[in-house]
């Protein structure tokens, strides 16, 4: 693992256990005992003093109903659409095609125009990792919504690409700025590459060459890429596009739209804190700090994909199941083996990203994400 560029020393002071470090546990209450005589498996049980309850949230004039989760069951049983349309109900273009010559100029007049400056490099490289996320969330959907036994709602498809997209973000929070600029090849593919895949360095264009001096002249912000800001901006496309074809909302209706997409915002910032949180255990120097980490993981697992599943009169907690249906007799039991599951996914998947050098993870080859059992 490279010292230089390891996630977890390389947290930002406002991901690290802060000194009031009581207001940061309320995100975190630890996994209940379950309503059943099938005991909880010590590496993934939570503190048996922590309360159980919703932790109070403070007001929001974005929040229209607190207890929001979905404002009708509908199942989704579709993939995402990545790029997201402008209008998701309207008919799909026709695709347009090309011959060689035509793409010879085109693609040699769009290298000469900035093909790879900052900021289109940000839109392209961090659209190709979406779009892996997406794809793995597809090929693991058979776990998530099998196995698990998840409701196929929207509130369902938010928490578990939410996820991978955390994942990512942990590493994309490590790049230093002054990388310089690895002039991704054109064409190339809409997928994320493998690791050690990245083009040896390539002669700027004039174009590239400027855009570098007015880096070079600005220490602060040099080469300044924004992966953070724009993965999360493809990944809330994708949301407003599925809030849209849950509602049936047309692309003129905009207030019913954005005032759940607000709180989707609010609900991925909680999330985000409560890992922070997580790894900021794991970094401690404090044994007793590392010894509840993957407890603490576990809790945050529960809380924010199983909704706390395991209480309620009917033992679904917060879940929202389709219309007609319900959970499966007697998936609380399996609950806790699941999470186990997860959170060594998520161990895993860390260690991976964090493996990938800074030069690969510019270019977008940050390899596809693993299956959750393997």
């Amino acid at each position: 693992m490279r010292t230089s560029t390891s996630i977890l020393p390389l947290l930002s002071s406002r991901t690290a256990i802060p000194q009031s470090i009581l207001s940061v546990r309320l995100l975190s209450t630890s996994l209940p005992r379950l309503q059943s005589q099938s005991p909880i498996p010590n590496s993934i049980s939570g503190s048996p003093n922590s309360p159980a309850t919703e932790p109070t949230r403070p007001a929001s004039k974005h929040i229209a109903n607190p207890k929001f989760l979905t404002d009708r069951p509908v199942k989704i049983t579709h993939k995402p659409v990545f790029p997201a349309p402008h209008n998701p109900f309207a008919p799909t273009p026709a695709p347009k095609t090309y011959n060689d010559i035509t793409l010879r100029i085109l693609r040699r007049v769009n290298r000469l125009l900035g093909y790879n400056r900052r900021r289109r490099t940000t839109a392209r490289e961090t659209g190709r990792m979406m779009k892996g996320i997406v794809e793995a969330v597809e090929y693991d959907k058979d776990f998530w919504y099998g196995e698990c036994d998840l409701p196929r709602t929207f509130h369902t498809f938010f928490t578990i690409h939410y996820l991978y997209v955390l994942l990512t973000l942990v590493r994309l929070r490590a790049l230093p700025n002054y990388i310089p600029n690895p002039l991704s090849p054109l064409p190339q593919s809409a997928y994320p590459g493998s690791p050690g895949s990245t083009t040896p360095v390539q002669r700027p264009s004039i174009i590239d060459t400027l855009d570098n001096a007015g880096c070079y002249f600005s220490r602060v912000k040099q080469h300044d890429y924004r992966y953070q800001q724009v993965l999360l901006t493809h990944f809330f496309d994708i949301v407003e596009n599925e809030i849209r074809l849950m509602l049936g909302v047309e692309i003129t209706r905009e207030g019913e739209t954005m005032k759940r997409l607000r709180e989707y915002q609010e609900r991925g910032n909680f999330a985000r804190m409560s890992l922070d949180y997580v790894l900021g255990l794991t970094k401690s120097e404090d044994p007793k700090d590392k010894e509840i980490a993957d407890g603490e993981l576990a809790s945050f697992i529960w809380r924010f994909i199983f909704a706390r599943r395991g209480t309620g009169k009917n033992l679904e907690g917060e879940l929202t199941y389709p219309e007609g249906e319900s959970m499966k007799k007697g998936k609380e039991l399996e609950m806790a083996e699941q999470i186990e599951t997860i959170v060594k996914f998520v161990r895993r998947e860390l260690n991976r990203l964090d493996s990938i050098s800074d030069r690969d993870v510019i270019a977008g080859n940050v390899g596809m994400f693993g299956g959750v059992r393997q």
